[in-house]
Parts: structure tokens; sequence; C-alpha cells
């Protein structure tokens, strides 16, 4: 699960929702995106 080092230990600071999407807001201006796309989550960090 490498994929989330980057946001793991980090304090969560805000959630942002919107449609079919959670924008989860951590320390040091890293988020991590969750979307439904065809049925099925998926993620994107950033920062990797």
């Amino acid at each position: 699960m490498a994929k989330y080092d980057g946001v793991i230990g980090h304090p969560l600071l805000t959630v942002e929702e919107k449609e079919d999407e959670l924008t989860l807001v951590f320390h040091d201006n890293r988020f991590l995106f969750v979307k439904v796309v065809n049925g099925k989550l998926t993620t994107e960090s950033v920062p990797e």
C-alpha cells in the first residue's frame, strides 16, 4: 500500500464532498481524492 505512504500519519484537516468524489486534505498540502468510476472506488494521492 505504498500508494498511501504520503498521507499516513499526517493530520486530516478537511474533507470536501462533491458529486461522486471526496477530497481529503491533509497537513503539508497532501490530498487524497476518492472517486466513484464505473461503480468502483478509485483513489489518487497528490503528491504521491
